[in-house]
């Protein structure tokens, strides 16, 4: 693939996994950016290796999708460091409702994404088992926790 064909992909693509990446992180724009700029690069990389790649917009959110859920799996496993190595803080992180969308970008990141993957993308439980390094009995107690997260938000944000 040459530099002019990675030039015209990207003016293509950038639009739609701009948005699916901005959906993903829940609206937060300066990590979406990120998550963008880091799945361009590593096309980048791996076209530069002389690697043979059919890419399209597809491909490209896939690749950005497996971006977020590695940065979701390290940020999991550095809380859970935290945890270890601090004494546990009291209260609780109610999340509050608003349009179905809004009250999805303020779902924590397990929950946003279990959710995306599943009605969004249309994945399987086993699929979206996968996908997150879950076991599907974990996955589908997630779905269940991640569904009734979004219920509360929602009815939290609608009026009397």
């Amino acid at each position: 693939m040459t530099d002019d064909e990675l030039l015209e992909l990207y003016e293509r693509t950038v639009a739609g996994v701009y948005r699916y990446a901005t959906r993903l992180t829940g609206g937060d724009r300066p990590a979406a950016d990120e998550l963008v700029q880091d799945t361009y690069l590593h096309l980048l990389r791996r076209v530069r290796s002389g690697e043979q790649l059919a890419v399209d917009q597809g491909w490209l959110i896939v690749s950005c999708r497996h971006r977020f859920l590695d940065q979701m799996k390290q940020d999991r496993r550095r809380r859970a460091r935290e945890r270890r190595a601090e004494p546990p803080l009291g209260g609780s992180r109610a999340e509050t409702g608003g349009q179905a969308l809004d009250a999805l970008d303020r779902l924590p990141a397990d929950h946003r994404a279990v959710l995306v993957l599943r009605y969004v993308d249309g994945f399987g439980v086993e699929d979206t088992a996968r996908e997150m390094s879950r076991s599907v009995h974990a996955t589908e107690s997630l779905l269940t926790r991640a569904r009734a997260a979004l219920r509360n938000a929602l009815m939290e944000g609608s009026p009397p």
